[in-house]
């Protein structure tokens, strides 16, 4: 039997233009790779130009701004290093592991780029199940709580750092995630190809639309988004995707010249140009 001193672990985080990976990108990726028993770590962290203009929303979180990114690699010159970095045979840890994924996987998928086969842990999943009962299951609150640090910089390595601590006091002190040898009888274990949405033809009240995304042609929609007054836009849409019940179209959006997505809930009229 093989205990945790024998795996090697990566723990990663991104940092995007946004929360949701079908309409956000990456901006940067960071990783430590390390020991449960020791300090010595290798680190990975590059910024990625995300082809579009971050919001000052949220370079207000992670202070990483249009300037920094603007000479940066593209997502799949990044994800191909990030890839690398972590090798065939590591373990890779996340802190909301399923947020990373998404983005990481969105942005293979849109490179066409294979699905790395690591199994992935999620800290958050980890402390629910080992560590019950705390105020908080935040990065900052576990790191506060266990005396890691008292502040979050909510960037890549500093944040990768901060899972590791998080990792190596989880299995320095629970001996059942030390001694097993199948972690996915005590722990939640994913893989990246299952950020994956399921591609879905649109309902037969849109079949204008689901040629358009079949045929690439142009369509004019009305579109509802959050909190802001309907407007009009023309689309030209590249592939629908179902989560649940809800439809999402990805389209390049003419009014913004880049690709967007859209949730077809929100298309209040549309036609075909």
């Amino acid at each position: 039997m093989s205990d945790a001193s024998d795996r090697i672990f990566v723990a990663f985080d991104t940092e995007t233009t946004g929360l949701w990976a079908l309409s956000h990108k990456i901006v940067e990726i960071a990783a430590v790779k390390f020991r449960i028993d020791s300090d010595t770590t290798e680190e990975f962290q590059t910024f990625v130009n995300p082809g579009r203009p971050i919001p000052v929303e949220v370079t207000a979180i992670h202070g990483i701004t249009d300037e920094m990114v603007a000479n940066a690699p593209d997502s799949a010159s990044a994800l191909t290093s990030f890839v690398k970095f972590c090798g065939a045979d590591s373990w890779l840890v996340a802190h909301n592991a399923p947020f990373d994924m998404s983005f990481v996987g969105n942005e293979l998928e849109r490179a066409g780029m294979p699905y790395p086969e690591n199994p992935i842990l999620d800290t958050v999943d980890i402390y629910h199940r080992h560590f019950p009962g705390l105020f908080s299951y935040s990065l900052l609150s576990l790191a506060r709580h266990f005396g890691f640090a008292q502040s979050q910089e909510h960037r890549g390595l500093s944040d990768s750092q901060l899972v590791r601590y998080l990792v190596q006091h989880a299995f320095r002190t629970i001996d059942t995630l030390r001694e097993s040898d199948d972690l996915s009888t005590i722990a939640s274990v994913y893989r990246m190809s299952q950020w994956r949405p399921e591609p879905s033809p649109l309902p037969a009240a849109f079949a204008d639309l689901d040629r358009a995304v079949q045929l690439g042609l142009a369509v004019e929609i009305v579109y509802q988004a959050t909190n802001a007054t309907p407007s009009g836009r023309t689309i030209r849409p590249i592939q629908v995707y179902q989560l649940g019940q809800i439809h999402y179209i990805v389209a390049f959006c003419e009014k913004v010249q880049a690709e967007r997505t859209f949730r077809l809930d929100r298309i209040l009229s549309y036609r075909l140009v």
